[in-house]
């Protein structure tokens, strides 16, 4: 059996995303990602499986990115960067022929068909009318050496992770396309809350179109959203959520027989630890109600994954019938899969200790998902009659010839009587009797979840010989609403005596743990919890620090939501320059003796590179041992979705770095 010790498994990895169901729901449709070593990139594929004789065939194959599949009488609408970027192609499945249908000169992020047969929608960026913002050097003279543009500059959110400067002549629009003349209308602006994935829904006619946008247009600071009702034939808008004022309210459902508006949200002013409920909309009283406002649940998929990829389908979708509907949860390190009724009653339907990813429903009740354990990256299952039973499908070929690594839950009682529940990984051929090294990975957010889904990284250092301890300290999602919240301006606080605790913990009660030989690593708010510990704590012997904040004050002004989220995160900006810096891990670099790696991409701009610069610089001239991996045209996703040859060399490197250490004579 192969083992994911070896870095470069990486390019063995195939995940499946956007199931989509063809006509008479014979065939299910998805898009497969695959890694191209020799071209250092990604390959997205349209497949689908015959449901009844389950054979695969590739209906879109042509080494770009090829995604969100939408299928209608026989036709199949799909995005593809084949021309350059994302544009929207229509290709006929009865005689194979394809023809392109936008000519956008901005990337096409979402097409789905409108039920009439004739038109689609799809969202981009358009030019917004009014005043310029930005200026490029565009009118210069053609014989006038060529330099690089510049910018004019008056916004607060004029940058972005993973897209560098925003032109602010442009906002995101929800558009409908008639495919026979080719006539684009524009709908309105359009917005996708944190975390969530759905961008639109149609009613069965196709006369009304449902759609999330921000509440306040041009507002910097206020980042609420709202459904809001498209009626096609008069050009109307109608505020679904008008009876709130503020909040995120996204994921809007029609049921099939017209009658509910079905969405997840929260009513409150928009803050990112604040957990989805369920909301109801009754289409013929014109009246909305919470639906699960006793269930401290939350409404969404924040599980941490380094895997999949291209995930776009909705996690609320109707039965058939009207009279139940489907949605995903977070909870206790699994997303489950849960079907709802009218009154807000929820039964679990997915299977024990696992990760739905994505599903879709048929017109006859029967649901397809990709589901995902630690020891079986990507299934394609069946629910029916209450019970599920797997298709066969490609990916077994390749992921029936590796071992995995063993997860085992553990929980703990924390100091205030709050839960710490995390999940141990064990390394391959494990042995009770034997000591292994421990690495504490913590992951970012802070609002995510490890979960009991594939994890590449963790896979990874298992099979070299690591325990691999992923904890959700408070701050995590999947616990309620006060482990959330629990870190909200309290960063370094309860949420680092978490961690102590169960590494205390399971010290006392696994002799297989080598308290000896303690490590840890995180990225993002992981990074800043990993500089915060070597600050505070010099018992681990080495340390990774990824994609760090360090300087709440500098990052106050550099980050792309620097601006924003850091005074609510802390509750200080800066005109408290000085609170901000007293629970910046920077303040204390001198204290630290633990030897540091930090890894950063240089286009970072959540996280921005001068964090780690900093950290680094007060590490070194402090004496302390450190060194610094920077990736060149790399951003923000870099261990998830960055260039695949510098996603493995970030792996090496954290393993040889703890390596390094492992191996120092005491």
């Amino acid at each position: 059996m192969k083992t994911f010790s070896n870095a470069e498994s990486l390019y063995d990895l195939i995940s499946l995303s956007s199931p989509a169901l063809g006509e008479n729901n014979e065939r299910l449709f998805y898009v497969k990602t695959t890694i191209n070593k020799e071209q250092d990139d990604y390959q997205s594929a349209i497949f689908a499986i015959n449901l009844s004789k389950g054979e695969e065939i590739a209906i879109v194959e042509n080494g770009m990115q090829n995604t969100c599949p939408s299928i209608q009488n026989q036709q199949l609408l799909y995005l593809s960067n084949k021309k350059g970027i994302n544009q929207v192609f229509l290709l006929n499945l009865k005689n194979g022929k394809e023809k392109q249908l936008t000519f956008s000169s901005h990337s096409i992020s979402h097409v789905q068909w409108i039920p009439d047969e004739n038109s689609f929608l799809f969202t981009s960026q358009l030019e917004k009318k009014g005043r310029k913002t930005f200026f490029w050097n565009e009118h210069r003279d053609k014989k006038e050496k060529p330099k690089a543009p510049f910018y004019r500059i008056d916004h607060l959110n004029y940058q972005a992770n993973g897209i560098g400067f925003i032109n602010q002549d442009l906002a995101h629009y929800l558009c409908q396309q008639d495919i026979e003349t080719g006539e684009v209308k524009v709908i309105s602006t359009q917005s996708t809350g944190y975390g969530l994935r759905r961008t639109v829904d149609n009613n069965r006619e196709g006369t009304i179109v449902y759609f999330e946008k921000s509440l306040v247009e041009d507002d910097e600071y206020n980042h609420d959203s709202g459904i809001f009702a498209y009626e096609r034939e008069t050009e109307s808008l109608q505020h679904i959520t008008k009876k709130f004022q503020t909040g995120i309210f996204s994921e809007a459902a029609i049921s099939p027989n017209g009658n509910y508006l079905a969405m997840v949200g929260n009513p409150l002013p928009y803050e990112t630890p604040n957990q989805f409920s369920l909301f109801l909309y009754s289409i013929k009283e014109e009246t909305i109600k919470e639906i699960t406002k006793k269930i401290d649940i939350q409404f969404a998929d924040n599980s941490v994954s380094d895997f999949f990829q291209n995930v776009g389908n909705p996690i609320l979708q109707w039965n058939p019938d009207s009279s139940t509907f489907f949605v995903q949860s977070s909870e206790y390190g699994r997303v489950n899969l849960y079907e709802g009724t009218l009154d807000g009653e929820l039964k679990k339907i997915s299977p024990d200790n696992s990760v739905v990813k994505e599903y879709i429903v048929s017109e006859t009740g029967v649901l397809y998902a990709f589901i995902s354990q630690p020891e079986d990256p990507v299934q394609i299952k069946k629910f029916k009659n209450n019970e599920w039973t797997t298709l066969s499908h490609s990916t077994n070929q390749y992921y029936s010839n590796y071992s995995y690594a063993t997860y085992r839950e553990i929980q703990y009682e924390a100091t205030d009587g709050g839960i710490i529940h995390g999940l141990m990984v064990l390394p391959a051929h494990f042995d009770e009797n034997q000591k292994y090294p421990l690495i504490l990975n913590i992951h970012g957010g802070p609002y995510t979840m490890h979960s009991l889904n594939f994890y590449y990284e963790a896979q990874y250092l298992a099979a070299n010989g690591y325990i691999v301890l992923l904890v959700n300290p408070r701050g995590s999602y999947g616990y309620g609403q006060k482990h959330t919240s629990g870190v909200y301006k309290r960063y370094g606080k309860e949420d680092y005596t978490d961690l102590m605790t169960i590494i205390d913990q399971i010290i006392l009660d696994y002799s297989f743990v080598d308290d000896k030989n303690l490590f840890v690593t995180g990225g993002s708010y992981g990074g800043f919890m990993t500089n915060w510990i070597v600050t505070q704590t010099n018992r681990f012997k080495a340390a990774v620090s990824q994609r760090s904040m360090s300087n709440f004050v500098s990052m106050f002004g550099t980050s792309d939501i620097g601006y924003f989220f850091y005074k609510n995160e802390m509750g200080y900006d800066l005109s408290n320059a000085k609170e901000l810096w007293k629970i910046s891990p920077l303040a204390y670099v001198q204290q630290v003796e633990t030897p540091t790696l930090l890894i950063h991409a240089l286009e970072d701009l959540r996280c921005p590179f001068e964090q780690a610069q900093q950290f680094y610089n007060g590490l070194k001239t402090s004496g302390k041992v450190a060194e610094m991996l920077v990736f060149p045209d790399s951003n923000h996703e870099l261990s998830r979705t960055g260039r695949p040859s510098y996603r493995v060399e970030r792996l090496e490197a954290i393993l040889e770095w703890f390596g390094r250490a492992h191996n120092k004579e005491e």
